[in-house]
C-alpha cells in the first residue's frame, strides 16, 4: 500500500524541490534524500543500494524502485529496476513519515493532533473503551506536539496492557517473556515460542535485525489477527513494543493516523 499522500507530496516538491536536488537528511536513519522540483529520491541503508524516486502521475503518487543487481560485485555491479515488496513498501512508509513530518508543515496545521488522537484510540479500542480514553484526554495546551501523542497513546496501551518494553538485544529472553505477559496473548491463550541458539544466530545477523526479530513475532501472531510493532517517538536501544489486533483495515488505518501524529513504528 502506497504511503504517500499526493498533495503533501506536491507540497514539499513545490516548497522545497531544487534542480540540483535539495538534501534532507533522515537523523533516525543517517541518509540523505533528493528533492526535486517534480520528485523525491529516498535512499536506503540496504546493502544493495536501493533507492525509491517518488513523483506523481496522473494525479497519484508513483514509486520507481532501484537497486543493484549484485552488490558483491562493486563497481561492476549494475543498477536495475525492480519491483516493490511488502518490505519496500514498510521502508519507504518509515522514511516518507520523517521527511513528511519535519517539511509539510501546512498538512500538519489541517488537523488538531487531539482529534486525530481520538480517531487513534476508536482504531486500536473497541467503541467503549475508545470513549473513556478520548473523554479523558488532558486539556489542550499550547504545547502540545508530537511528543504529547505519544505519550496519551502510550498511557492508554499500557492501561489496557498492550504495551511491552525490553531492550532491542534482550528479545530473545526478556523480549519474549514481555510480550508473552502481555493481555492480548493471555486472553487468547497464546505463548511466543523461545527461539533456538540457530535462530538467535540467524536474526541478529540479518540485514535488517530489528525487522527480522519482529517477524519472529509476527510469524507467530499473524494467524490470531496480532501484530507486534517497536513503537515511539523514535527507535532507541531500550525500545516500547506494541501488541495491536490487525482488525481487517483496523490497523493500517491506524499506522496511518500513528503518521500523522510523528508516532514512529516498525515491524
Amino acid at each position: 500500500m502506497n504511503p504517500i499522500d499526493a498533495q503533501s507530496l506536491q507540497r514539499i516538491i513545490s516548497t522545497h524541490g531544487k534542480f540540483e536536488g535539495a538534501e534532507y537528511f533522515d537523523v533516525e536513519e543517517s541518509l540523505a534524500h533528493e528533492i526535486f522540483p517534480d520528485r523525491i529520491v529516498f535512499q536506503t541503508n540496504y546493502l544493495d543500494y536501493c533507492s525509491y524516486e517518488v513523483d506523481i502521475a496522473e494525479g497519484a503518487p508513483r514509486v520507481r524502485k532501484t537497486r543493484l543487481d549484485n552488490y558483491r560485485l562493486g563497481e561492476k555491479a549494475q543498477v536495475i529496476d525492480d519491483a516493490m515488496d511488502e518490505e519496500d513498501w514498510e521502508e519507504l512508509g518509515s522514511l516518507w513519515q520523517r521527511l513528511s513530518q519535519d517539511l509539510d508543515t501546512q498538512g500538519q496545521a489541517q488537523a488538531d493532533p487531539a482529534d486525530t488522537l481520538v480517531d487513534l484510540f476508536y482504531c486500536l479500542f473497541d467503541e467503549a473503551q475508545a470513549e473513556v480514553l478520548a473523554q479523558d484526554l488532558p486539556a489542550p495546551t499550547t504545547q502540545r506536539g508530537w511528543g504529547w501523542a505519544w505519550t496519551q497513546l502510550k498511557s492508554a496501551l499500557a492501561g489496557a496492557d498492550r504495551l511491552a518494553e525490553f531492550e532491542w538485544k534482550e528479545w530473545p529472553s526478556c523480549g519474549v517473556d514481555a510480550v508473552n505477559a502481555l493481555a492480548p496473548l493471555r486472553q487468547l491463550g497464546i505463548e511466543i515460542t523461545a527461539p533456538d541458539r540457530a535462530t538467535i544466530d540467524a536474526v541478529n545477523h540479518a540485514d535488517d535485525w530489528e525487522r527480522t526479530l519482529l517477524q519472529y513475532f509476527n510469524a507467530q501472531l499473524d494467524a490470531h489477527d496480532l501484530k507486534l510493532l517497536a513503537i515511539g517517538t523514535h527507535f532507541d536501544e531500550h525500545q516500547s513494543f506494541a501488541c495491536l489486533p490487525m482488525n481487517g483495515l483496523g490497523l493500517a488505518n491506524a499506522l496511518e493516523l500513528m503518521g500523522r501524529l510523528g508516532i514512529v513504528f516498525k515491524y
